[in-house]
């Protein structure tokens, strides 16, 4: 399923539920082949069969270069005699000589802000720890942990600072005894920290896998270094040549690019065919979205698109769980899709072209955050149309899994719908908790996007429609574009004032920075965004009556759907 669509982003579980059967710490070997990161200059053999995944933007900016996570869990006892399955993971993380990204506020856990280390002395592991996990401790017991520590001779004239320190991590409401193994390698301009996570009642079949990995580390040449991310509507070769260089630092992923020079393709997958199929399908759903939105001018930003060639892998990358098939992140601007081969391709293609239309409207609109009756209505809608040659055409009945038609009709049979009025006026979790199920808010706004779409296009009878119902959308986006412009154009004037501000008054380099990395991401708040949306009824379905409305849709579903 689609819920939710647009997900909110955390680091990656350490725990995971799975049914696959377990390995025991003792069977865990070093790999034989190096895995090399020609960006930072280093490299080592990570544990054999272990997944790597890329990372996402927001830990690569972070800290965070990889991370890692065991093929199969291992089961550790708790209280109650159960036995819940854990995933080991390896985090591999780029730490600054003179600052640390700390956030003490977090909830997630992560690296975020800058600390000097001047004034907080060495980062130690239980510090990397607590901000990188720290949403998920037992805190009171991790500050009375004894940390472990010593120094390990990788090879001549080369020394690693390894340290243990035990914490309980909260999972589902379970607490699970674990242990953060901890190797830090000095370089030459930072820092390379590799933060192991295993059960502690293994820790001594685990800690001697670990030490086998971490005594492979090797220094290598830099090859080319990553460099700065351009922006959206950069030079396609300049946005081009550093996504190449960001997926050389994954094995097993590539770049693949699109005829129109849209889109540029990050995937693990192999299957050059469904390359194919996607590339197609990605493409006419971009025209049809051109097509119903026409864009004021031409969309000069490179939408990214990543493709992992599995749901395993999918969920590892995100961070996400069972419920979850597709994603954009606004803040990155990538859309993030997985093509499992067990799993059905229809539903893989629904998902794409559903998330493909959050990520064109993010670029379209202005960054306008819309309603959920407008965003999720329209990609289920969307999300149903089938490839007729190199056209999508529009069908009611959207794959196993995410069909809404029963949905909407059993509501509006049995009376458990929302009143119209109230559901295209619900904030996002009055809308995601509606009732009477998980999906039934889907439901409802696929069905009032699928009534206004086929009346715009003729083809709802005149029994239901009224031609007054043609200017609801259309009126809706104008309002919300417009005001989202000017009010996001008010904000950056604003930080543009306080940044020209600080470098007038001699603020330090640092600060200045962090300020300038605050343009790129202006955000409006809750009362503004509440006024504009206020605004974008009044002259949409505020024009209209919305009590007649809701008879002639209710009829259209139970007589037409």
């Amino acid at each position: 399923m689609l819920r939710p669509s647009r997900i909110l982003l955390t680091l990656a579980a350490v725990v995971a539920a799975t049914t696959l059967g377990a390995v025991p710490a003792a069977a865990q070997k070093p790999g034989n082949k190096y895995r090399e990161f020609p960006a930072y200059g280093f490299r080592f053999k990570p544990l054999k069969d272990w997944l790597d995944v890329p990372v996402r933007e927001e830990m690569g900016q972070r800290g965070m270069i990889a991370q890692f996570k065991a093929e199969k869990p291992v089961y550790v006892k708790v209280e109650g005699n159960r036995r819940p399955p854990v995933t080991p993971m390896l985090d591999v993380i780029k730490l600054e000589p003179k600052k640390a990204s700390t956030d003490s506020g977090s909830k997630s856990g992560g690296l975020r802000g800058e600390v000097e280390v001047e004034k907080t002395g060495d980062y130690t592991a239980k510090d990397l720890v607590l901000e990188f996990y720290g949403g998920n401790l037992r805190k009171a017991e991790f500050a009375e942990a004894e940390v472990e520590e010593e120094t390990v001779r990788i090879k001549k004239g080369f020394e690693a600072r390894r340290e243990r320190v035990p914490a309980f991590l909260v999972s589902g409401g379970i607490a699970l005894d674990m242990v953060f193994d901890v190797w830090t390698f000095p370089l030459a301009d930072f820092k390379a920290v590799f933060v192991w996570t295993y059960p502690l009642q293994d820790q001594k079949a685990w800690g001697k896998a670990v030490e086998r990995s971490m005594k492979s580390f090797k220094v290598m040449e830099v090859e080319e270094e990553l460099g700065s991310k351009p922006e959206g509507d950069d030079d396609y070769e300049k946005i081009l040549a550093y996504h190449q260089r960001e997926v050389a630092q994954t094995p097993g992923w590539r770049i693949v690019e699109t005829p129109s020079k849209r889109f540029i393709i990050k995937t693990s997958l192999d299957d050059k065919r469904k390359i194919r199929e996607i590339i197609q399908r990605l493409e006419a759903s971009r025209d049809l979205f051109e097509k119903d939105f026409p864009p004021e001018e031409p969309i000069e930003h490179v939408s990214v698109v990543r493709i992992c060639s599995n749901a395993e892998e999918f969920h590892t990358y995100g961070g996400t769980g069972g419920g979850v098939a597709g994603w954009f992140n606004p803040r990155t601007t990538e859309l993030v899709l997985y093509f499992d081969p067990n799993s059905s391709k229809e539903f893989a293609n629904a998902v794409m072209t559903h998330e493909g239309f959050h990520q064109y409207c993010h670029f379209l609109f202005h960054e306008a955050e819309a309603h959920r009756w407008f965003d999720e209505g329209h990609g289920d809608y969307y999300g149903g149309f089938d490839l007729k040659g190199r056209r999508l055409v529009a069908d009611d009945k959207m794959p196993s899994g995410l069909d809404r038609k029963p949905e909407i009709k059993r509501m509006v049979r049995e009376g458990t719908y929302k009143p119209i009025s109230v559901h295209i006026r619900q904030n996002h979790p009055q809308w995601q908790n509606q009732g009477p199920t998980n999906v039934s808010c889907y439901a409802q706004s696929w069905s009032i996007i699928y009534f206004l779409r086929q009346g715009m296009e003729r083809k709802v009878s005149r029994k239901y429609w009224k031609e007054e119902y043609a200017d609801i959308i259309p009126n809706y986006i104008r309002v919300l574009s417009t005001e989202y412009a000017k009010a996001l154009s008010a904000a950056r004037a604003e930080r543009q004032a306080l940044l020209d501000e600080m470098i007038e008054r001699g603020a330090s380099k640092e600060d200045i920075a962090r300020m300038r990395e605050t343009l790129k991401d202006i955000r409006l708040g809750e009362q503004e965004r509440s006024r504009i949306w206020a605004q974008a009824m009044a002259e949409s379905w505020g024009k209209i009556d919305e009590d007649e409305f809701e008879e002639r849709w209710k009829a259209y579903v139970l007589e037409e759907l």
